[in-house]
């Protein structure tokens, strides 16, 4: 059996038939509770006139933050629009005998948006909506030269959604549903779900047993947009959560602990799917307008996918056209860079990957043979043997891993101090190596003296009879002198012994 409930909201395009109640809805109270929310029974609903209930200053200075880069690499803004926190002023918990605002819940970020006070034609910024118990908590910003909100209970006021903001987390988790269905007809259910908050561009993602392949993954994504295009119709059935909730559906996750005496609601898309949901939903699939499945990291020419959990990232609806828009900059932008077609990018970009492992394949070679010959040099330098590199194509360990290799292969019983230091470089790198103890005698020797009264500047260590350090800080010729300092004390100290 299902009931009507009185419309006391302003008519929108939402169908009539959008929100079904299962149970006698007098039974609730008159202030509007989480899950029978002005924004939960009209998704389209963008403003109401209610009553305010009860207005205190906040507990915390700043709204949660909101999921979601907000910045590319390399420090460049995703969307102008990004806004950053505001902290001057005061923050206040206000409710309302009912709202527009949705507070976060169900993977779906909060709504944002304006209270309009008409007594004292103030329109303050509501930062964020949070899910208390039962109710939903405005919080609400009244900067410095405002007045406070502390005499507010039982006036009038306005509340206006972000609407752009709405519209693009709907369409994104009404798209998620559709998209778990489609998965779930392919045994895949859905273990987890995140969205970024607006206005991140960042992909929302569906976590899966397994990933999918290419292949798979135009498949699911034309079925969807098939469904998309038939503009199915989307309804919310309603029960009392004493009632037991009606039938489970495709998932069913644990209700919050501390949301009691409250409603259960089922989100249902015509002849695809049934779930219990907590957020805001498009009344068809038309709103969700196109989807799109970001292709998986694996060769696109695979057969086989990964076994293991992995996320399926999507976009949907107003965010996608944003990341279409961005993904084509940015497709402009590499074609630019390396002076060919968009048409022809892959073909190019695959091309120099080509050349780049050749060239690597043959650097390599000539680095292998380099420091060979600088090893067979060093061992002309006797049983002691410094080595000075400052190019920054051998500046790193394994060069001067292979030079000290090579000495000791002519020198069995030498020990050598391999260094690099490129000009106007803040890190220096040292290696010693011998086939006995001696080159722990002379790395320590080396690094006591390099360190000087700068202790931690050389960082590393080893064991049978090789050792590493970086040395931090400009190394110049006092850090040459240092070590020409140690070689010729070794020397001496040889000779003396001879």
């Amino acid at each position: 059996m299902t009931y009507e409930i009185l419309q006391d909201l302003p008519s929108t395009s939402t169908p009539g038939d959008y929100l079904r109640l299962h149970f006698d809805p007098s039974s609730l109270p008159k202030k509007r509770i989480v899950g029978f929310l002005a924004c939960q029974r009209d998704p389209l609903l963008r403003t109401l006139r209610t009553k305010v209930i009860s207005s205190q200053l906040a507990k915390v200075t700043a709204a949660p933050p909101q999921k979601g880069r907000g910045k590319k690499k390399g420090g460049a803004s995703i969307e102008e629009t990004q806004e950053k926190t505001i902290t001057s002023g005061t923050l206040w918990e206000v409710q309302t005998e009912d709202t527009v605002i949705f507070p976060e819940g169900g993977g779906q970020p909060c709504d944002l948006g304006t209270l309009y006070i008409p007594s004292s034609q103030q329109t303050l910024r509501i930062e964020a909506c949070l899910r208390v118990g039962l109710d939903a908590v405005h919080l609400v910003r009244v900067p410095p030269d405002e007045i406070p909100l502390d005499n507010l209970e039982g006036l009038e006021v306005d509340l206006e959604v972000d609407w752009v903001r709405r519209q693009d987390q709907m369409a994104i988790h009404t798209a998620q549903h559709l998209l778990s269905a489609v998965l779930d007809t392919m045994e895949l259910p859905t273990l987890s779900w995140g969205m970024p908050a607006h206005p991140s561009i960042d992909t929302p993602y569906v976590e899966l047993p397994r990933a999918l392949t290419w292949a798979e993954v135009a498949e699911v994504e034309q079925k969807c947009n098939a469904l998309i295009r038939e503009d199915r119709k989307v309804w919310i059935d309603v029960y009392a959560q004493h009632e037991g909730g009606g039938q489970v559906g495709r998932e069913f996750r644990d209700i919050p602990k501390d949301y009691q005496g409250g409603v259960i609601r089922h989100c249902n898309i015509e002849g695809t799917d049934r779930n219990a949901c907590c957020g805001t939903q498009c009344p068809s699939l038309k709103h969700c307008e196109m989807i799109h499945l970001i292709p998986p990291s694996t060769p696109s020419t695979s057969s086989i996918p990964a076994l293991t959990p992995t996320r399926l990232f999507f976009t949907a609806g107003p965010r996608a056209r944003r990341y279409l828009s961005d993904a084509s900059r940015t497709l402009s932008l590499a074609s630019q860079a390396i002076s060919v077609n968009r048409t022809d990018l892959v073909a190019r970009v695959e091309k120099i990957d080509e050349l780049r492992r050749e060239g690597q394949t043959q650097l390599t070679a000539v680095r292998s043979e380099l420091q060979t010959l600088v090893g067979e040099q060093a061992a002309s330098q006797g049983k002691i043997a410094w080595v000075k590199r400052g190019q920054q194509a051998t500046h790193h360990f394994d060069f001067l891993s292979g030079v000290t290799g090579t000495y000791l292969e002519k020198v069995p019983d030498g020990v050598i101090v391999a260094t690099s230091a490129l000009q106007g470089g803040m890190t220096g790198l040292v290696v010693v190596q011998s086939r006995g103890e001696l080159a722990k005698e002379v790395f320590d020797k080396l690094k006591k003296a390099l360190e000087g009264e700068e202790k931690g500047r050389v960082k590393g260590g080893g064991a049978k009879g090789r050792f590493m350090a970086k040395v931090e800080g400009k190394w110049g010729k006092k850090g040459d002198e240092v070590v020409q300092r140690v070689i010729d004390e070794l020397r001496e100290a040889q000779e003396a012994a001879s």
